[in-house]
């Protein structure tokens, strides 16, 4: 064999694009990876899949998926389509939904619904000719987005207390994108196009200050506790003077103390309960991701705005009032001491 022969094989081989069946037997021989794929799905009639998720904020308008359909068009143009279809469901908070065989008939579907969108799902399915391949292959892209505000909502309703931060966490999940394939470079490209689609979404712009205040809210009964309580214990301290003279009796003594203490546990304890009222009301605030498609959808988005805004108000309040625990404690002393 020449050696231009096996610089040929070499290069073959080392490509990617080739596998090697019966490798070391007579019957050795090479092929195509879209062929021993294709293969492998006509004998177990199995497909992969592979999928990505998204927790960002996002703000998600109907131009938005106008947008993601545009984008998965220009990406199948480089294959060879047989046959395509695309349908859509929308969910609502009200357990019904709705199913379009088409992208055209979600884009009319009625907007001046006064439910809200929960999420919506847009499944795109394929039929490619690959080269190499004798028949086309299946391939299915799903995309799910989901609306956190209405999320939040139907777990508000159907809770008769605060939702626990745990089960608002295990919510924030706003995105998924699932493809199934036979043939995995397909796969990834149009993996690739909706992750682009998603990068580029609108979303809520939260400072990163915030952010850090609003993921350890849980801190706030502890400062509160123990400002208040080394203020009264300093205040105390300071006042020992004006409520024990010199020579005092052992009774005295022992009324100072028991009164210090309990006034400096009522305080520590006051604080801690404002702290952890406004830890609470603080949980309740959330950055706004949604779906805006219909009326229903414009109503609670304003809804979710206006409960931030409370929730901010409210623990700022509650904070404040766990801080002036210590000079409340200050004025009861200034009013006792003669």
């Amino acid at each position: 064999m020449s050696t231009q022969d096996n610089e040929k094989i070499l290069s073959e081989t080392t490509s990617g694009d080739l596998a090697v069946v019966g490798e070391g037997t007579p019957n050795e021989t090479k092929i195509s990876l879209q062929v021993l794929q294709s293969i492998y799905h006509e004998l177990t009639g199995k497909t992969e899949d592979v999928s990505k998720s998204y927790n960002e904020p996002f703000q998600v308008a109907l131009c938005d998926f106008q947008q993601l359909d545009h984008r998965i068009t220009q990406c199948c143009e480089q294959y060879n389509i047989k046959a395509a279809n695309c349908s859509a469901k929308v969910f609502y908070v009200n357990d019904s939904q709705e199913t379009f065989s088409s992208f055209n008939r979600f884009v009319g579907f009625n907007s001046g619904s006064t439910s809200a969108v929960e999420s919506v799902l847009i499944t795109y399915n394929f039929m490619i000719m690959l080269p190499r391949v004798e028949k086309p292959q299946s391939y299915s892209l799903s995309v799910r987005i989901a609306s956190r505000v209405a999320v939040e909502k139907q777990m508000r309703e159907s809770m008769p207390f605060h939702i626990p931060k745990i089960l608002r966490t295990m919510g924030n999940r706003t995105g998924v994108v699932t493809v199934k394939y036979v043939d995995y470079v397909v796969a990834r490209s149009l993996l690739n196009t909706v992750d682009q689609w998603f990068e580029a979404l609108p979303r809520a712009e939260t400072s990163s200050v915030w952010k850090h205040i609003t993921q350890r809210s849980h801190y706030l009964p502890i400062v509160a506790r123990y400002i208040a309580g080394a203020f009264v214990a300093i205040l105390i301290f300071r006042s020992i003077g004006a409520f024990i003279p010199e020579g005092a009796s052992l009774q005295q003594l022992a009324r100072f103390s028991l009164c210090s203490f309990v006034g400096l546990f009522a305080a520590y304890k006051l604080a801690y309960h404002l702290g952890r009222t406004a830890e609470d009301s603080l949980d309740m605030w959330s950055q706004l991701s949604y779906v805006s498609l219909t009326a229903g959808d414009k109503n609670l988005i304003r809804e979710a705005t206006a409960a931030n805004k409370r929730s901010v108000i409210a623990a700022l309040t509650k904070f404040t009032s766990a801080l002036l625990v210590s000079a409340a404690a200050k004025v009861i002393v200034t009013i006792i001491v003669p």
